[in-house]
């Protein structure tokens, strides 16, 4: 299984993001979760989203306590609210538009993946991500 945590901000499209992946996912043949997870609704709080993808029926439903392989970034500033590095495994990857010393995190212990600025970040964004889980 491998589970991806979406950090940003309510109002952004988080939950879209994720839902898109997961869309994809099942479209390929896999079982899939997600989750939303809102600290407070209102527009600018931080927000996170949970996607599990599997080739097998997926047991774990608790979102709460995530152990993601991927941490993907799509507001640079959640970092400075929120640990993004949270749970994630050892060897585990970010993707964020800023680098490691921007976010405030040790890249040592992860696989630093940037988003390119401009052209669509969001097809670059799911096609970088369907191949870490094909």
């Amino acid at each position: 299984m491998i589970e991806i945590r979406f950090h940003g901000r309510y109002g952004q499209p988080v939950a879209a993001i994720a839902g898109k992946l997961a869309q994809a996912a099942l479209a390929a043949g896999k079982y899939v979760q997600v989750f939303e997870n809102f600290g407070a609704y209102r527009p600018g709080a931080a927000m996170h989203a949970v996607v599990r993808i599997d080739d097998e029926f997926i047991r774990e439903r608790s979102a709460n306590a995530t152990q993601p392989d991927v941490a993907v970034v799509l507001d640079n500033s959640v970092a400075a609210v929120v640990d993004v590095t949270k749970g994630l495994k050892k060897g585990g990857t970010i993707i964020a538009a800023a680098s490691p010393d921007d976010l405030g995190i040790k890249a040592d212990d992860f696989k630093f993946i940037p988003i390119a600025a401009g052209g669509d970040k969001l097809e670059a964004l799911l096609a970088a991500l369907e191949e870490l889980w094909k």
